[in-house]
């Protein structure tokens, strides 16, 4: 499949597609609600990885390769502690193969990933744990950042690496991860066997950002962590850990990874643990963080924790169960906004340079707190596009809130038609061209068979596509870990899964140019052969080495090639001969991800070889009457088969009596028909039926 041309490419280099952490791609030209259909749109192809994909899907374009080939590229890693470089627009021929693969472990060495049994319970619902979040690609240096848990002969290892973009290995040696901030008893030193690193990384202002929260087991003695490292030489600047002298507070923000203020302050979201910071302390469960990072230093600029704080960590209600995003410029007096949620179902609309703190009587001084948006937990991040937010609770619909005076609408002005999962309701994305032609995607999480949606942005009950619609099961998408977004890029959506890539966009076409509305005689090769033309959909290319199968229905022809390969010119033919019946035949030819080629041929009979007689003989009447039953005849090819269109011609030599039609063409059964008026004396009457080359059919008649 050709390339997406140049002037049109943008890429996806962090989570939710930018570090403020919206999920906006406004610069889709591509994709639209027109074309996004079951018609028109789904699965491409499908890419096969070792291990389960946790991580959203990363897109760069244009990526000069060490032999000199220019790509397209979609980064993937696994939970099998492996990165993957794609080819994003084409897994056939050399890009059947993977354009780069690089893993982290030795087996031989004692060098695995993780065995979820290591972790003391399976609430991560993985067999084992790798590379667990989405890493970040800063473009400029051509560098993707990435964090590998490992089991190192017995001990848990985090690293940090720096892989080239274009051959996936590291550009300096990797950073084994440590960490440890003073607390109340002297240090609190970071744990990794304890720890699970789910947040995505964010890059900003020269420093790579990784977030860890717990392994998925509250029983341990785990805390929430943000660590800061030199982009350039992965040596790490400043730690800092939500909970030092108290326990728990990860930083989890279902996947999504902290956001950055354009001034390079940092924002995240805590989960349960012991909160003290309103009496003096430094203990930040379930709160909203602002942090700035000043050469070792992390400072806490302000925070918010909503009043109900440790009824929300007594009940597992983590505000930083769902992740969080920064909000383009609103209206004053509250510019500059933040907005995030968590499991106990309520939204924070929070302004960023006055956060609030806590108060232990309400959340009223903060710009919103609306209770009650979803029915379920709120483990998503939030999504933003043209004065909407998109809210994806467990076990709801997906909602639609509008913004107006920096407030969110109380209620949703649109939701989706039916609810998503109860567990991981997943963080939808949205592609646009600018304020038009907007798109959610989401996902319908399964570990076995996952749905991919697309509904229309501006109303969320318009639903526009579901990969489960199309016959034959033709858009299938493989399991799906919770919270995974979409990733939308330059026409085409990439979907992470159970041990595979899923790449899904506009179908590409098989158009007939040649053979088509022919008509034959039965049994006879058709004159022209059918002839195909694979081209793209994006750019209208030819598309070589595509197989095509084409089928007749199984009405009973054949093909010289019922399966062919397109050319250099995106061209294939094969010859077909008729069926042995009269027929109008419609002939499809295919291809996975392309929209089929149909043809419409018909067979017909062969010349004329013989007439039967059907009706009408040997009847008796009176002079100058019309016989009680019409002459009929038949008109038959050397095998039987009728044969429509032939002239036959009536007479009675002259006997006298006459005809409703003497010469009569017959019809689509073989027949031709006339009723015969007899003549005004009495007598025996020989009528013949005759078709010039073929025998003479003679009905006899009695006129009394």
């Amino acid at each position: 499949m050709a390339a997406v041309p140049a002037a049109t490419q943008v890429a996806v280099l962090t989570e939710h597609n930018d570090i403020s952490r919206t999920g906006q791609n406004t610069n889709e030209v591509f994709l639209k609600p027109a074309n996004v259909n079951v018609n028109h749109f789904g699965k491409l192809f499908r890419q096969a990885t070792d291990g389960y994909i946790v991580g959203q899907p990363l897109y760069l374009s244009e990526v000069l390769f060490p032999d000199g080939s220019t790509h397209n590229v979609v980064y993937i890693a696994t939970q099998h502690d492996s990165v993957y470089a794609f080819d994003a627009d084409s897994s056939l021929d050399d890009n059947a193969a993977p354009l780069w693969y690089t893993s982290f472990i030795n087996p031989a060495a004692g060098i695995t990933s993780v065995p979820i049994s290591d972790h003391g319970c399976t609430g991560t619902h993985f067999s084992e744990v790798g590379i667990t979040s989405t890493p970040v690609i800063d473009a400029v240096a051509g560098t993707l950042y990435v964090v590998a848990k490992t089991l190192e002969n017995g001990t848990h290892v985090f690293r940090l690496h720096a892989l080239d973009v274009a051959t996936g290995l590291d550009k300096l040696p990797p950073t084994v991860i440590s960490a440890a901030v003073p607390n109340a008893k002297g240090m609190l030193i970071f744990n990794p066997t304890f720890q699970m690193q789910r947040p995505a990384l964010l890059l900003s202002n020269g420093a790579v950002y990784v977030a860890f929260g717990s392994n998925g087991c509250d029983t341990f003695a785990y805390h929430g962590w943000l660590l800061a490292y030199n982009a350039t030489t992965l040596q790490q600047l400043a730690a800092f850990s939500t909970t030092p002298n108290g326990k728990q507070g990860a930083i989890w923000q279902a996947g999504g990874g902290p956001a950055a203020d354009t001034d390079g302050t940092i924002f995240f979201a805590s989960g349960n643990g012991t909160f003290n910071a309103s009496s003096g302390g430094v203990d930040y469960g379930d709160s909203l963080l602002h942090l700035q990072l000043s050469g070792s230093t992390f400072t806490v600029l302000d925070y918010f924790t909503p009043y109900n704080q440790q009824f929300l960590a007594d009940n597992d209600l983590d505000l930083g169960g769902g992740g969080i995003a920064l909000l383009p410029d609103q209206d004053m007096p509250h510019t500059h906004e933040v907005i995030g949620g968590g499991k106990e179902g309520t939204v924070y609309v929070v302004d960023r340079d006055t956060m609030g703190g806590f108060n232990a009587a309400s959340d009223s001084q903060i710009v919103q707190s609306i209770p009650g948006v979803s029915t379920g937990e709120l483990t998503s991040v939030p999504t933003y596009w043209n004065g909407s937010v998109y809210l994806s609770g467990e076990g709801d619909f997906i909602k639609q809130f509008t913004l107006s005076n920096d407030l969110l609408s109380s209620q949703p002005v649109s939701q989706t038609p039916s609810v998503f999962n109860l567990f991981g309701p997943g963080t939808p994305s949205i592609s646009a061209n600018g304020s038009s032609h907007g798109i959610l995607w989401a996902i319908k999480h399964s570990a076995t068979a996952a749905i991919l949606y697309a509904f229309d942005a501006t109303n969320l009950a318009n639903q526009l596509y579901a990969s489960n619609q199309a016959a034959k099961g033709r858009d299938t998408l493989n399991g799906v870990a919770n919270f995974i977004p979409p990733t939308v890029a330059n026409g085409k959506v990439y979907m992470g899964g159970t041990a595979a890539l899923t790449v899904y966009g506009l179908l590409s076409t098989i158009t007939p140019v040649g053979g088509n509305n022919q008509v034959g005689v039965l049994q006879s090769t058709l004159p022209v052969p059918l002839t195909i033309f694979a081209s793209d959909a994006y750019a209208g290319d030819a598309i070589p080495n595509i197989t095509v199968t084409c089928k007749d229905g199984g009405v009973g022809g054949t093909f010289s090639k019922p399966t062919m390969v397109t050319d250099n010119t995106g061209r294939a033919s094969t010859t077909y001969t008729l069926p042995k019946k009269i027929v109008t035949i419609t002939i499809s030819c295919t291809s996975p991800g392309f929209l089929p080629a149909t043809f419409k041929e018909t067979s017909t009979s062969g010349p004329a070889a013989k007439q039967v007689l059907v009706s009408g003989n040997k009847q008796t009447g009176p002079v100058s009457t019309p016989l009680p039953l019409p002459l009929v005849v038949k008109v038959q090819d050397a095998n039987g088969y009728r044969v429509t269109g032939a002239v036959v011609t009536f007479s009675d030599g002259g006997s006298g009596g006459s005809f409703s039609a003497t010469t009569v063409t017959t019809d689509s059964t073989g027949r031709a028909s006339t009723i015969y008026t007899t003549p005004g004396t009495t007598g025996t009457v020989h009528i013949t039926a005759s078709v010039p080359g073929i025998n003479t059919i003679t009905f006899t008649e009695t006129v009394q």
